[in-house]
C-alpha cells in the first residue's frame, strides 16, 4: 500500500506569520462590514474578465459604490512586482465593468447589482500592504487606478468604525473622494438646506479680526453626522494643517448613554468652520452678510454636501449620536434623537479668498484655547498646532521638517508621526531638545546654524513667503539627511539592528547637537568630509552596553565632539 502524504508541519515563524495575516484580514473586513458595507467573500474564486483571469480577495459594496480590495504580506523587495500583476487585473475590470457586474450577479445573486443602471456604479480599487511600502510619487503615478491603504490609514478607519459604526461611512467616502452625487440614485431635491433663523453677530461683537465672521444656529445631529468632518492629525491625509485629536470611544459612549437616558442635547456649543458657497436672505431677499452691522436673524442657505463642515468643537458630541449596528439595544432611541436634537451651532465664516493654511491657523487657535482647560492636549497634539499657528517658530518649523525627513529614505518611516504609529521614534524630545536649536530663525550666542548658512531670501523667510518657507525647509532636510547618511554609513548593522540604541531619542539628539556644533565651526560640508570624519568613532550602541541615559543628549553630544577630536573654543 501507498504510503500515506503527511503534511510538512510549519514553522513557528510561518504560523506566526499565518496569525499575523488573518488578523490583517479581519480587521480590514470588519472596518467595512461595521460601516455598514455588503462583504462579498471572493476569494479563491478565479474568474475571467476582458483578457485576463483574476481573483480577488473582498469585495464591498455599498448602494452603488464597489469597492475591490487586495491585501498582501508580500515583502517590500517583491511587492512591485505583484503590485503591477493586480494594477493590470484591475485595468481589465475598469474596462469590462459590465462583464464584471454580470459575474458578481451570477455568482452571488445579488439582486443589488440590478438596482441601479451600469453607468452608476462606481468602482474603487483598494490595496492594503502589511508592510510600508518604501514607493515614490513616480511609483504611485504607475498604478493610478489604485488606492493604496497603508497601515496608518487602515487603523485609522478601523477605529473610526469601531468608535461610530454605520456613521463611518461618511469619513470612508471622504478618503474614496467620493460626494453626495456620487452615491446611490441621483435625486432631484434641492442641495441646499435652509437654516430660518439664524443669528448673524456684527464683528465688534466677537474681537475676531481677518474679517471673520460669526453666526448661529441649530442643525440636528443628523444632519451634522453626514455633512461634516474633522482634521484629526492621525487620519490618513498627507497634510501638515491637521491638528485635532482622535476620537475616544469612551467618551462617545458616555455621551451617548446621556442622550439616551436623559433625551436632550447639550446646552454649549458645537464650533465648526462653514463652506464658502453659504447664502442669506431675509424675506425672500438675497443679502451680503458684509453689509451687516448689528444682531440681525435670518434665512442661511448652506449646502446639503456631505463632508463639508469642518468642526472645530465638539466632535463627541455630534458623532455620540452615530448610527449604530443592528445589535445595538440602544439604536432604536439614538436614531429618532438623530433627526429630533438639534444641537446649537457656532459658524465661523471666512472671507472670500482666504487660503487654507490661514483658515486652519484660525481654527486650531480657536481649538487650543477651548481645550487648553479641558482634558490636556498631548504635546504631539500642540507640536501640529503649533506648526499650523506659526510656521516659522522654531517647533513649528521643527515639526514639518521632522515630517519630511519621515518621507526620506534615511529616516522613511521612522519617526512616530501619529498616535497610531507603534515602536517608532518619538519627535518632541527631538524637536525640544536639539532640533529647534538647529533651524531657528533666531540662533542664540552667535551660534552659526542652519539657517546662518542657508542662502536664500531670509527677510522673504521672515514674511513666511510660502515657496521661500518650502525652499529653506528642504535645504534643512537635504543637510541633515546627509550628515545621518554618513552616520549610517559607518554604523550600518546598527542601524538596521531593531534592538540598536543608534536610533534612539537619546542617540539622535546626540548626533544633531553635534551637527550644530560642526557646521559652527567648519560650515556646510558635503558627504565625503563627514564620511571621513567619522572614522573617529567607535561607539557601542547595543542595548546592554550604550552608557548614556535618556536625558544625556548633551552628554553624548560632547563625546563624540571629544573623539571627532575637534577643538572647540571658549
Amino acid at each position: 500500500m501507498p504510503k500515506s502524504i503527511r503534511k510538512s508541519k510549519k514553522s513557528p515563524e510561518e504560523i506566526k506569520k499565518a496569525i499575523l495575516s488573518r488578523i490583517f484580514r479581519n480587521s480590514i473586513k470588519k472596518t467595512f462590514i461595521m460601516a455598514g458595507f455588503e462583504y462579498l467573500n471572493t476569494l479563491n474564486k478565479h474568474f475571467k474578465v476582458g483578457h485576463r483571469t483574476v481573483e480577488l480577495d473582498f469585495i464591498f459594496i455599498y448602494e452603488n459604490i464597489i469597492l475591490i480590495c487586495e491585501d498582501t504580506a508580500t515583502k517590500t523587495d517583491k511587492i512591485k512586482d505583484h503590485v503591477r500583476k493586480k494594477h493590470e487585473g484591475f485595468v481589465e475590470i475598469n474596462k469590462n465593468t459590465a462583464e464584471f457586474c454580470q459575474w458578481l450577479y451570477d455568482n452571488f445573486q445579488g439582486s443589488f447589482i440590478k438596482q441601479y443602471s451600469l453607468d452608476r456604479y462606481k468602482i474603487k480599487f483598494l490595496y492594503f500592504p502589511q508592510e510600508k511600502l518604501d514607493f515614490s510619487d513616480d511609483d504611485y503615478k504607475l498604478y493610478s487606478l489604485i488606492k493604496f491603504v497603508d497601515h496608518n490609514a487602515l487603523m485609522y478607519l478601523s477605529k473610526m468604525s469601531k468608535c461610530i459604526k454605520r456613521s463611518a461611512r461618511y469619513e470612508i467616502f471622504r478618503f474614496l473622494g467620493l460626494n453626495d452625487d456620487d452615491i446611490g440614485i441621483v435625486t432631484t431635491e434641492s442641495s441646499q438646506k435652509e437654516i430660518k433663523t439664524t443669528i448673524i453677530t456684527p464683528k465688534s461683537f466677537t474681537g475676531i479680526k481677518d474679517n471673520v465672521r460669526i453666526v448661529s444656529f441649530m442643525m440636528s445631529a443628523e444632519t451634522l453626522i453626514k455633512n461634516s468632518y474633522v482634521l484629526r492629525k492621525d487620519n490618513w491625509e498627507d497634510s501638515s494643517l491637521l491638528y485635532q485629536r482622535l476620537i475616544q470611544d469612551k467618551r462617545i459612549n458616555s455621551i451617548r448613554k446621556f442622550l439616551v437616558t436623559n433625551k436632550e442635547a447639550f446646552y454649549n456649543n458645537i464650533i465648526v468652520a462653514l463652506p464658502e458657497d453659504i447664502s442669506f436672505k431675509r424675506d425672500n431677499t438675497p443679502i451680503n452678510i458684509d453689509e451687516i452691522n448689528k444682531l440681525d436673524v435670518c434665512t442661511m442657505l448652506i449646502p446639503n454636501c456631505m463632508n463639508s463642515i469642518c468642526i472645530i468643537d465638539g466632535q463627541h458630541r455630534i458623532y455620540a449620536h452615530y448610527e449604530g449596528l443592528e445589535t445595538d439595544s440602544d439604536e432604536s432611541k439614538i436614531s429618532q434623537l438623530r433627526k429630533e436634537l438639534h444641537l446649537l451651532v457656532t459658524g465661523l465664516i471666512f472671507p472670500k479668498g482666504m487660503s487654507d493654511t490661514q483658515k486652519i491657523k484660525i481654527q486650531s487657535e480657536i481649538f487650543l484655547d477651548i481645550n487648553s482647560n479641558a482634558k490636556p492636549v498631548s504635546q504631539d497634539v500642540l507640536l501640529h498646532i503649533q506648526m499650523v499657528k506659526d510656521p516659522i517658530s522654531d517647533f513649528g518649523l521643527s515639526r514639518s521638517i521632522i515630517d519630511l525627513l519621515n518621507k526620506e529614505s534615511i529616516f522613511r518611516n521612522k519617526f512616530e508621526m501619529s498616535l497610531l504609529d507603534e515602536n517608532k521614534i518619538k519627535i518632541a524630545s527631538i524637536i525640544k531638545f536639539a532640533l529647534r536649536y538647529l533651524i531657528t530663525l533666531d540662533p542664540k550666542d552667535g551660534r552659526k546654524n542652519l539657517f546662518f548658512h542657508w542662502d536664500g531670501d531670509k527677510e522673504a523667510l521672515k514674511r513666511m513667503d510660502d515657496a521661500t518657507l518650502d525652499k529653506y525647509k528642504k535645504f534643512c532636510v537635504e543637510k541633515i539627511s546627509t550628515y545621518f547618511e554618513a552616520i549610517r554609513k559607518h554604523f550600518n548593522s546598527e542601524w538596521h539592528d531593531p534592538k540598536s540604541k543608534i536610533l534612539s531619542v537619546t542617540s539622535i539628539n546626540g548626533f544633531i547637537m553635534s551637527y550644530l556644533t560642526l557646521i559652527d565651526k567648519y560650515g556646510i560640508k558635503d558627504f565625503e568630509f563627514y564620511d571621513e570624519l567619522l572614522n573617529k568613532l567607535d561607539f557601542d550602541f547595543s542595548k546592554d552596553n550604550f552608557p548614556y541615559t535618556s536625558s544625556q543628549y548633551a552628554k553624548f553630544s560632547r563625546e563624540i565632539i571629544k573623539k571627532l577630536e575637534i577643538e572647540l573654543e571658549d
